[in-house]
Parts: structure tokens; sequence; C-alpha cells
């Protein structure tokens, strides 16, 4: 293994581990995670549903490639906290992540739980994303399939986040919510990093944003341009300051597709297929061009100088989805990416 890349921590990098995707498998897991450690990157993270198809997994590829798909694949999708747990115990100086979690599908007092034990187990080095699904839910009827109401989606979130923060600040801990309440709970541990692990919303829509104004530690959108994602950054600013909130502390990532060669051409080819595959299961339709304008697409100089704009327009953190036909090809653009842009990156 290389040893970790020396850089200045003002912009962080993470790495999305197949836990689905062509290529997913509890050995491929370990192997992005710990060569993620080894390289520099600062986190790993996971995404989350609890239901997937055949069809979705053709066409919504989060990790791997279209090339790498097989006809007769099984959709394997690997439950995130319990990935998450396990990742743990084998990497111990990156943070871990979920980008983001299916919470309106889940027991909020038995996550808040969850999450706390895990906070704890793995040295406070936990990030929590939560969101309401993109058009990919709506294809593997995962609220139907749960007994969730679809329309409510937005506003279960909220509450649940609600809930769960009571139950990590507070002992005995009692609640009351429009979908969820109770009183005096007792619920230990609670999360080593205070007050809480750091909230993640994700979603690039307006009701995102108000979500993260409101109840988030950090904005975790994608598809955005550095042109767009600057004024509404600061339009969750306000309306944070408008909860009461010191909107300056919210922190801004972006999750973002990657492919990198020293050949620009090669890397772009590399991207076409996975594109072409995918878009019509995100959160609304989006040309060739423009996937390719909100990702890290081509050699290292354009992918520094791509980082660089969405660092001025107040990007902190990059949850990096590679495209990648192989494993070893994963690693070969990891290594790249370290070398060229962890390395560099913001000095050069």
């Amino acid at each position: 293994m290389k040893q970790k890349a020396l850089r200045s921590q003002e912009v962080t990098f993470g790495i999305r581990v197949p836990n689905s995707g062509p290529l997913a498998s509890p050995a491929s897991i370990v192997k992005v995670a710990k060569e993620a450690e080894s390289l520099g990157f600062d986190s790993v993270w996971v995404h989350d549903h609890l239901t997937w198809t055949e069809e979705i997994h053709r066409t919504h590829i989060s990790s791997g490639s279209d090339e790498a798909l097989k006809t007769n694949e099984n959709p394997d999708f690997y439950e995130a906290l319990t990935t998450l747990s396990y990742l743990a115990g084998l990497v111990d100086s990156v943070r871990i992540g979920i980008a983001c979690l299916m919470l309106p599908c889940r027991n909020p007092l038995f996550i808040a739980k969850q999450v706390a034990t895990l906070d704890v187990l793995c040295g406070g080095r936990l990030d929590l994303g939560v969101g309401i699904g993109s058009p990919a839910t709506i294809k593997s009827r995962e609220y139907e399939v749960f007994g969730v109401n679809r329309r409510l989606r937005g506003k279960i979130c909220d509450d649940y986040v609600g809930a769960m923060k009571t139950v990590w600040t507070s002992h005995p801990s009692s609640y009351e919510g429009r979908f969820v309440s109770f009183k005096d709970a007792e619920i230990f541990p609670k999360p080593l990093q205070k007050p809480h692990p750091p909230i993640w919303v994700g979603g690039w829509t307006e009701a995102a944003m108000k979500r993260t104004a409101k109840l988030g530690e950090g904005w975790l959108p994608a598809w955005l341009t550095p042109e767009d994602i600057a004024p509404r950054y600061q339009k969750v600013k306000e309306m944070a300051r408008q909860f009461g909130r010191d909107g300056d502390a919210i922190h801004l990532g972006i999750e973002v597709y990657a492919s990198i060669d020293e050949d620009s051409s090669k890397a772009k080819k590399n991207a076409l297929g996975t594109f072409q595959a995918s878009r019509g299961t995100y959160e609304r339709e989006m040309t060739l061009e423009y996937l390719e304008s909100v990702s890290l697409i081509g050699s290292p100089d354009e992918i520094r100088e791509k980082i660089r704009a969405y660092a001025s327009a107040g990007v902190s953190h990059f949850e990096i989805k590679f495209i990648y036909p192989t494993m070893d090809r994963h690693l070969e653009m990891m290594e790249l990416f370290s070398d060229e842009v962890l390395r560099k990156f913001p000095s050069s």
C-alpha cells in the first residue's frame, strides 16, 4: 500500500465504497475502504436503500460502471449501518459516513440507538446523512413496501430527526411529534460526539435546503454546478439564521461522480456509458453534458480546476463515486487522484 498523502485539510475527500452496484461484495467494500485510508482520503461512505430491483440495479449505478454489469447478477445492496459497523473495526483513521439514510422508512428510536452505538464503537468518527430518496426510491416502491406515506416523507424525516436528537441529548428522553412520540425513554449509550454525530442533509431541492437550515450540520446535495451551488448555500445560511441557528456553522459537501485519467478523453469515455444508463433515475432528467459539468471528469489538471471552483463556492467536502469497470481500475484511479489531487490540492 502507498503512504498516506500529506496535505491541507481545508477541503476533505471521501470515497463511496461498493455496498451496491455490479461489483458490490464484502471483499470489495473492505478493499476500497482500506485503500482509501492508506492513500490519504479523509472518509469512506456508503449509501442506503432498503429495497432494490434488478431494473434499478442496471439503471442506477452508484458504485462500479455500466461495463461491469452482468445480466444474471443479483441486485445486492448491503445495508448501510451494518456495513459501516463492519468497516469501523477495519479502518481506524478515516471517518465513516452514510449518504444518505432513508430515514422515513426506519424506526427513529431504533436508529438513534444504532447510531449512538456505532459512534461509540468507531471512536466518534461517524457522519450521518439523512434523506428521503430519489426517483430510484419510487421505482423500488420503497415507501409502499414499508407502509410509509410517500406524500408525507419530508415531514416524517424532519420529525424523526428531532426525535433522534432528543434521544441523543437528554435523559430520560421525551418527545411529542406528529409521527413519533415517547415519554421518559431511557436509551443508552449516548453518542461519543457531542451533542451528536454531524447530520448531513441530502438533496438539492428547496425542501432539502430548508431541512438543512433547520436541522443539519451539513448540506450534501448533488447535480449542482459551482455557479448554482454558491447562491443556494448562501440561502441555506440565511434560512438557518431565521431558525435562530448559526448559518456559517453549516458545512457544504457535494456528492459527485469521478473519472480520472492522464488522458482526459479516456476519462470522459469511461464515464459515458454509466451516465447514459443512469441519467433517468436521478432527481431530474439531465443531459450527458450537464452530468459531466457536475462531476469530476477528466485529467488531473481539469479535476483540480473543478475542485477549486467548487471550493470557491463554499464546498468543503467531496463524496466521490468513482466510475470503474473493475476493482483494479478503481485502485488505479484512487492512486492517481491521491498523487495528483490530494497531494497538490489546494496549494497547487
